[in-house]
């Protein structure tokens, strides 16, 4: 292992010098790093298609996809972590003018509410109309004594400084980028990244998109198998290690090969954070809704089914309604037409045929391809076989709860997803037609839910797209039960004494929400938007990219229902 030895101490010798670099000096290179990942975008996105689609067709909403959770991703992070840099080196914090405000909390204490949507200069309020995001941190004594604590973690959590071993995952190309991200500008750790084997054929294109990183000696990227996965973390010269994966492999690394109810002490004997993933619920309030927003709603939970073939941690798996909810077939008929309409995509996720079929009961197709599955009205009182761990495939299911009111419906669904593992992100849809005492009770719901992200009407994996909202597990894991993960990633304004977040959207909208495989134009909207952070990142307005997917936002006008 020479050239792992050579490797980490490349990495060491960077990471001090990178400790003694200014904020402006961070902001630049976050910069810098955004112009060449728009520069590799194509290839990126290529690799990714290519990947993903063995055996099958190359079609435009996979490529629109591959865009959009890859480089787009990470050239947003880049942008909004430049932007928080160089706030840090004229204020002292990463995001000055953010809205905060105390917000009262269900029992003893409250929050302090900080606004992180819309992003300055990057068109937020256009292209996340009538959405919000709001992270919910601990109040310290009032604003002042936040911000004086913001400060504070802005100056001291950079300095954690050594080499993190990231682990990166193999579902989403976007994800191990962005893990290395955070680990340099958040942690100011230098980063050893190890793909995951699915991602062997990105690492030059990594390489090039990154390359700032790794000429100012802060960034590695190796291919290899679990035994350099191993010696990685085994270094004396790694000190942190950061993983997005499974629970297996966490308590491997942390545990070793028993596990841990079997050795009273960790073997890991550095510092470990993660995201674990969960049994994602979807929570449809009871009420009268509208055909257009019942419709609006399905397709989103269609949606959050069928993306990047349901190889995501947040992908819906198990939606909960009220068996005495009078539209409950009507909704239930729409998410089953719309996942019907859409072409089966290929089994490309390691053991994903053999997850599949475990699941279902069934053999996958002779082509390769993964049918989706939505299994309605499953009794968890008879049968938790597809609710106690987290299916990787395209399979979900439909939970109805014996409530005679939203009351009942609340306390009742409250109760039943938190026995679901994980606890990572929830998506609750939420009727306007509530009267004001059933629309609190909700709102109660909403506020009480123990997960890191409560998405109110929209698919919580919105958040993670954001790039500011703090993506982890919901506070109080621990080695011995990890949950959805310890720690934080995607958090480049560095906020203090984070509870959890809610991410807030409008229940139906006219415009088909780009990131439904099913929009007409959405290879056009990621080309759009793209060109629109391109040029931002370059020193440019971006209007021009925004100008330009106007027709394409147009094309996907709903007619009225």
């Amino acid at each position: 292992m020479a050239a792992l030895d050579d490797i980490l101490t490349r990495l060491t010798s960077g990471g001090a010098s990178y400790a003694a670099w200014p904020a402006e000096k961070r902001s630049a290179l976050a910069r810098a790093t955004a112009c060449r990942v728009a520069g590799a975008a194509g290839r990126w996105t290529a690799a990714a298609v290519a990947m993903k689609t063995v055996g099958g067709s190359v079609v435009d909403s996979v490529v629109a996809e591959e865009m959009a959770t890859g480089p787009i991703a990470t050239l947003r992070l880049l942008l909004i972590t430049a932007r928080a840099w160089t706030g840090i080196g004229q204020t002292g914090l990463p995001w000055s003018a953010a809205r905060t405000h105390i917000q009262p909390a269900p029992g003893p204490g409250s929050f302090v509410a900080v606004d992180v949507l819309p992003e300055p200069r990057l068109f937020d309020g256009g292209i996340f109309q009538g959405y919000r995001a709001t992270v919910r941190c601990v109040n310290p004594g009032g604003i002042a004594a936040f911000r004086a604590s913001w400060r504070s973690e802005a100056e001291s959590r950079p300095r954690a400084g050594g080499v993190a071993v990231v682990l990166g995952a193999g579902n989403v190309t976007g994800l191990a980028p962005a893990d290395a991200v955070d680990q340099i500008f958040c942690h100011g750790r230098a980063v050893l990244l190890k793909l995951h084997p699915l991602h062997g054929s990105l690492r030059p294109v990594y390489q090039d998109a990154l390359g700032p990183l790794v000429e100012a000696g802060l960034l590695e990227i190796i291919v290899g198998d679990t035994d350099l996965a191993r010696a990685a973390i085994a270094a004396p010269a790694a000190t942190h290690i950061h993983l997005t994966g499974g629970r297996a492999a966490f308590d491997h690394i942390v545990w070793g090969p028993e596990g841990p109810r079997a050795s009273a002490e960790p073997v890991l004997r550095k510092t470990i954070t993660c995201e674990l993933g969960s049994v994602t619920p979807w929570l449809v309030l009871p009420g009268q809704y509208s055909l257009r927003e019942l419709r609006f709603q399905a397709d989103l939970v269609a949606a959050s089914i069928a993306h990047n073939t349901s190889f995501n941690c947040i992908a819906t798996k198990c939606v909960v309604t009220s068996q005495r909810w009078p539209q409950r077939e009507d909704f239930l008929r729409l998410v089953t037409e719309r996942l019907a309409s859409l072409p089966p995509r290929s089994a490309w996720f390691s053991g994903a045929a053999a997850a599949w079929e475990a699941a279902t009961g069934r053999l996958i197709p002779s082509d390769g391809c993964l049918p989706w599955t939505f299994l309605t009205g499953v009794d968890p009182q008879q049968d938790r076989r597809l609710l106690d761990r987290e299916w990787f495939v395209p399979v979900a299911t439909e939970v109805p709860l014996e409530a005679a009111d939203i009351e009942g419906f609340c306390s009742l669904a409250s109760a039943f997803i938190h026995t679901l593992p994980g606890s990572l992100a929830a998506s609750v849809t939420i009727p306007g037609s509530l009267s004001v005492a059933d629309t609190d009770r909700a709102e109660l719901l909403v506020a009480h839910l123990r997960y890191g992200v409560v998405a109110v009407n929209t698919w919580s994996a919105i958040a993670y797209a954001l790039g500011s909202v703090p993506w982890g597990g919901y506070p109080g894991a621990t080695l011995r039960e990890p949950a959805s993960g310890i720690g934080r990633v995607h958090d480049p304004l560095m906020l203090p004494l984070v509870h959890n977040a809610v991410l807030r959207a409008p229940l139906s909208s006219r415009f088909t929400p780009p990131w439904q495989s099913w929009h007409p134009r959405g290879r056009r909207l990621a080309d759009g938007l793209l060109e629109m952070y391109t040029a931002i990142a370059r020193g440019g307005n971006g209007l021009g990219g925004l100008v330009r997917m106007i027709p394409a936002v147009l094309t996907g006008v709903k007619r009225r229902a």
